[in-house]
């Protein structure tokens, strides 16, 4: 096994993640590592002043480990185990934030996500309340040869020996013998709501008009609070323009028990000339960023051309319009 040269510490800013990152804090000091503390903000809107913390929680972490903050805006799990392939950092470390009981839910969602889809270790560390009962895990190791344990340095066939394995153990029981507990499930925040439209390109739109309801899958662009969305002319758009008042749901599904979902309930305005064209660029930009030649352009249009919401390379007959947002709820389901 390569020498530890970088360890990569979660955090959310609160009291729950700073064991793990004290954890980090000494397996860096005992290896010489560098130490890199990510958090991942929920918006854009938010990272300014998650920078802000961050820098206040490195401060307070003293002298003698080179620590290199970072922030970055997305979905926590993706940015976590992107940041550590980026970085090639050669151990994460986390704290754990979920229930007790199995292993999937003992670990919560963000920390479970992240142990099954990195390809680096991962070290799970509990609060520090639990400290005294089990700690947490440390997945196969990927390597066919012998090496040192992580933690105190001795020549181990795991990355952790057998005496620390014992503390920190493959897996978790609940305290008393119960059974585990249920998923968590709530009420999305503000931030977390914009941050889901923020990131998203696909959901689906609802209308109803002369007495039909009509639900269909779209693409989109959220920018400045407006949901942008294009559309052929059909059953929607005749729909839309008889009654205006429409629902748009986007969703981020993980699995049955771990999922957020974001409807904006908002009234549909059809767009001309120049704003459409901008419109239908702000679509191609957002379909751009997840596939080559997503969209096509949109054609460059003059203020007054009145078909201009109409008019773009590759295509004739296209409406382009907004949702402006009257009310946005959201719900979450964690496990």
């Amino acid at each position: 096994m390569q020498p530890v040269q970088r360890i990569l510490a979660t955090t959310d800013l609160s009291e729950l993640s700073a064991a793990a990152v004290r954890v980090a804090l000494e397996q860096a000091r005992s290896w010489s590592a560098e130490l890199r503390i990510l958090h991942v903000a929920a918006s854009a809107q938010a990272q300014p002043s998650a920078a802000d913390a961050l820098r206040g929680v490195v401060a307070e972490l003293g002298d003698g480990v080179r620590i290199v903050p970072l922030v970055r805006v997305g979905s926590a799990a993706e940015e976590i185990v992107r940041c550590a392939e980026e970085d090639d950092v050669q151990l994460i470390v986390m704290g754990r934030h979920g229930h007790t009981g199995t292993t999937a839910v003992l670990l919560g969602s963000v920390a479970e996500r992240v142990a099954r889809t990195s390809s680096r270790p991962v070290l799970v560390v509990p609060p520090e309340k639990e400290a005294r009962g089990t700690r947490v895990i440390m997945g196969p190791p990927p390597y066919a040869s012998r090496f040192r344990c992580l933690r105190c340095g001795v020549r181990s066939e795991y990355q952790f020996c057998a005496a620390c394995r014992a503390e920190f153990r493959m897996f978790d029981v609940p305290a008393r013998g119960g059974p585990p507990e249920g998923p968590a499930a709530g009420t999305l925040s503000a931030e977390r709501i914009e941050a889901l439209l923020e990131r998203g390109a696909f959901g689906r739109l609802g209308c109803h008009a002369e007495g039909r309801t009509y639900v269909v899958p779209m693409s989109y662009a959220y920018e400045k609070g407006l949901l942008y969305l294009r559309s052929a002319e059909g059953t929607k758009v005749r729909m839309m323009r008889k009654n205006p008042e429409v629902c748009f749901q986007v969703d981020h599904i993980q699995s049955l028990a771990d999922w957020e979902s974001v409807i904006v309930f908002g009234v549909f305005r059809e767009l001309t000339a120049q704003e459409a064209v901008e419109g239908l660029r702000r679509i191609h930009d957002r379909l751009a960023s997840l596939a080559e030649d997503a969209w096509p352009r949109p054609s460059e249009a003059s203020a007054d051309d009145r078909l201009g919401h109409r008019a773009y390379v590759g295509a004739r007959g296209a409406v382009v319009g907004c949702i402006e947002p009257v009310e946005k709820t959201g719900r979450y389901q964690m496990r």
